[in-house]
């Protein structure tokens, strides 16, 4: 028979794992909402390139990833060296300085980007403190 002391630090234990285990149970579950809207908005994206939408040099870089001559990484990175890929990076270039003051932008509560990390900050400190605290016990 175990000691009252051991069985309420077992308790504890279990507990602290309970709690870990739905915490990333949780984060898993939002990950998987999270990715099925950015594949959604990848495939609404890859169209309007396709259509001209997003200006020629996005059309003709767009049909050159379809026929996988080049890829989004290639192009942003500067592996590919074509005029339409030196293109967009330059426009990315200049418009990267809007981009991190947006999603830093914490304080606007309309800012979804900027707050959905924060959320997701704030859930990852809190499972790290949970694993600290049961690696403590």
């Amino acid at each position: 028979m175990a000691s009252p002391e051991f069985e309420a630090f077992m308790k504890q234990m279990d507990d602290l794992s309970k709690q870990i285990k739905e915490q990333r149970a949780r984060f898993e579950k939002e990950k998987a909402k999270i990715d099925a809207v950015i594949a959604e908005k990848s495939k609404d994206i890859e169209e309007k390139r396709r259509k001209g939408e997003y200006g020629r040099a996005w059309q003709v870089l767009q049909q050159r990833i379809d026929m996988g001559k080049t890829c989004e990484n290639d192009i942003y990175t500067g592996i590919d060296k074509s005029p339409e890929a030196r293109e967009v990076r330059g426009y990315l270039e200049t418009n990267m300085v809007y981009v991190k003051d947006y999603v830093t932008d914490t304080d606007n509560k309309d800012n979804e980007a900027a707050q959905g990390r924060s959320e997701l900050d704030a859930g990852m400190q809190k499972l790290h403190e949970l694993e600290a605290q049961l690696n403590r016990d």
